[in-house]
């Protein structure tokens, strides 16, 4: 080995003097402790790039610093706890974390159904059955009525507050986008919402009827299902443990239908009578329909189409004149409030249309007649009451002569002449309407027969 020459005054080599082997190798160490120093530059700066993160349009990010949630505390007043889309920057791991949560709308199956076969989840059709349902193998709803009920709800729901969710709730993977569909019910969301959702419905299933649970009223359970679900998260909030997760009350629980099966249903063993039932009920709905609707035409032709308000002035005036009358105690309509609603009632009446119009008519038309013939035998009492009080003997002698030709003279009066002698006779009168009226048509009189007293048709007549 090349021993590197020594000054006499030192103990040192003197570089001056290496060879070009050794001079060589220094200039290589050089240069690699510049590289070296630059490499832990680009390394520094890259640390410090890695801060920076994007928040998609539907996400929003969280970071937490020494395992606490950065803008939450009394120190951040500059810092916000939820960081929306954009890019953003925080320190580097380990001083700061941070963790994106999806604000998309998100879904989970919350089911009371009983075991399908493996023939109809194939074909999506259900097979009858006709046998009792297992607790242990079969789900199911227990409604107010004591009916059961099988449902396979989906439920929606929007994470609403990122920070109790992330201190709360584990977060869930997307199970479309993983491929594992199965696994998220192992994850804490789905066991707690599904746990809460599944109390609220057995809650709201067990005030309700059968008929208000899957009929037409089935959206109303659906909603209060959903209020039932919000209230249960906010005694939550209100006791400590929010988990920032809301639910739409419209939209948030829903009973799709899937292939054959509805999303809520009766069990297959009782298929056939709720069937029925329902029939019963649509025909009900039908006749009810076109029975109002009958009504409402019936309504039109008789008043018009302010049937409605006559309608309710005369019900008014109806009950004031029933207070009146009544001898219960309390106040009590006045004359001048009835006889205003009375003129009310009959202003609404001359504007009526339809039979009504037809009825006021025709009574207007016989009034004006009625009073009419009243003048008329006025004046004509008036005209004979003279004659009357000179003498009413031969003045009522003279009417009784005037009546007694006039019936005589009409062909349309029967005429029987009865002898006077004493004695017992016995009147048939004819029982047979065609024949008076066939006579009354041909202008005959009915005469009256005197027959024998046996007769089982007679009458006596003294």
């Amino acid at each position: 080995m090349t021993q590197l020459p020594i000054h006499p005054q030192s103990d040192q080599p003197n570089v001056d003097e290496f060879d070009p082997a050794n001079q060589s190798l220094a200039d290589a160490l050089r240069r690699s402790f510049r590289v070296l120093k630059l490499l832990m530059i680009v390394l520094v700066a890259l640390y410090f790039l890695s801060g920076w993160f994007s928040v998609q349009p539907n996400e929003v990010a969280i970071v937490t610093r020494c395992g606490r949630v950065l803008g939450t505390g009394a120190n951040d007043l500059n810092a916000s706890a939820v960081l929306g889309p954009g890019w953003h920057w925080s320190w580097p791991y380990p001083i700061d974390q941070w963790v994106k949560v999806s604000t998309s709308e998100r879904e989970i199956p919350v089911q009371f159904m009983f075991e399908l076969s493996d023939d109809e989840k194939a074909s999506g059709s259900l097979a009858p059955k006709y046998g009792t349902l297992a607790p242990v193998r079969d789900d199911y709803l227990i409604t107010g009525d004591v009916n059961i009920l099988h449902a396979a709800l989906v439920v929606k729901y929007r994470i609403t507050d990122p920070v109790a969710y992330l201190a709360n709730v584990y977060p869930m993977f997307s199970a479309a986008a993983s491929g594992r569909a199965k696994q998220y019910h192992s994850y804490p969301e789905y066991t707690v919402l599904t746990s809460i959702v599944r109390d609220a419905v057995i809650d709201t299933a067990a005030r309700r009827n059968d008929l208000e649970i899957r009929g037409a009223k089935q959206s109303e359970f659906l909603a209060a299902v959903a209020d039932c679900v919000n209230a249960k998260l906010k005694r939550l909030a209100s006791s400590g443990a929010p988990l920032g997760i809301t639910i739409d009350p419209a939209t948030g629980i829903l009973a799709p239908k899937t292939n054959n099966v509805e999303g809520i249903m009766p069990p297959r063993q009782v298929q056939d009578a709720f069937e029925g039932v329902d029939k019963a009920l649509s025909t009900r709905v039908i006749t009810v329909t076109k029975a109002s609707s009958d009504a409402h035409g019936l309504y039109l032709q008789t008043a018009g189409p302010d049937f409605e308000k006559l309608g309710e002035a005369v019900q008014s005036e109806f009950d004031m004149l029933l207070k009146a009358s009544s001898s219960a105690s309390g106040p009590k309509p006045t004359a001048e409030d009835i006889e205003k609603q009375r003129k009310v009632v009959e202003e609404l009446l001359l504007q009526a249309t339809g039979d009504v119009r037809n009825i006021i008519k025709t009574a207007q038309i016989k009034r004006d007649q009625t009073v009419k013939e009243a003048a008329g035998d006025y004046d004509q009492y008036k005209a004979v009451l003279p004659e009357y009080k000179k003498n009413p003997e031969v003045f009522f002698s003279q009417i009784l002569s005037e009546t007694f030709s006039a019936a005589l003279g009409n062909r349309e009066i029967g005429k029987t002449f009865v002898p006077d002698t004493g004695r017992a006779y016995w009147l048939q009168i004819p029982r047979a309407p065609v024949e008076a009226t066939e006579r009354s048509r041909m202008n005959e009189p009915t005469p009256g027969i005197i027959q024998d007293p046996n007769a089982p048709t007679m009458r006596k007549v003294n």
